[in-house]
């Protein structure tokens, strides 16, 4: 549990357990907090542009996504990012209870290579996640 009271649900871990070895289809997953506890938003086998318009512009989520690249070597490759989008506009409290309670999450999502915080679109996009996911290939 977060600082802030903040719980992660039985649902999260084994469904991140299931993305990570490859047992769902998804490409990512976005979450989000209610009522106390971290709960699946929705799962998505889309592209980036899909993955990117399920991040509300004025709330906060959290999100994973397994993203594929090539190395510098030109080895194909994919890690899971976890990004923590809490936009400018969304309301202040929302914004702390997201940045307080990251850490609860980070916690049982183990085998998450990269770690990204947004506060608009202009910091998440494809080459961001493909420089951050490179620096652990």
């Amino acid at each position: 549990m977060a600082a802030t009271g903040v719980t992660v649900s039985d649902e999260v871990v084994s469904q991140f357990s299931d993305f990570k070895l490859k047992r769902m289809t998804a490409k990512y997953i976005i979450y989000v907090i209610d009522s106390g506890k971290v709960n699946t938003e929705c799962l998505g086998e889309g592209d980036f542009e899909e993955f990117v318009s399920h991040l509300p512009p004025n709330e906060c989520r959290y999100a994973i996504i397994d993203w594929s690249f090539t190395t510098n070597d030109g080895r194909p490759a994919s890690k899971i990012a976890f990004v923590s989008w809490c936009p400018d506009t969304s309301p202040v409290r929302a914004k702390m209870l997201y940045a307080g309670s990251s850490a609860a999450l980070t916690e049982v999502l183990t085998g998450v290579a990269t770690k990204i915080t947004a506060t608009d679109r202009s910091e998440i996009s494809e080459a961001i996640l493909t420089d951050a996911c490179k620096k652990f290939a």
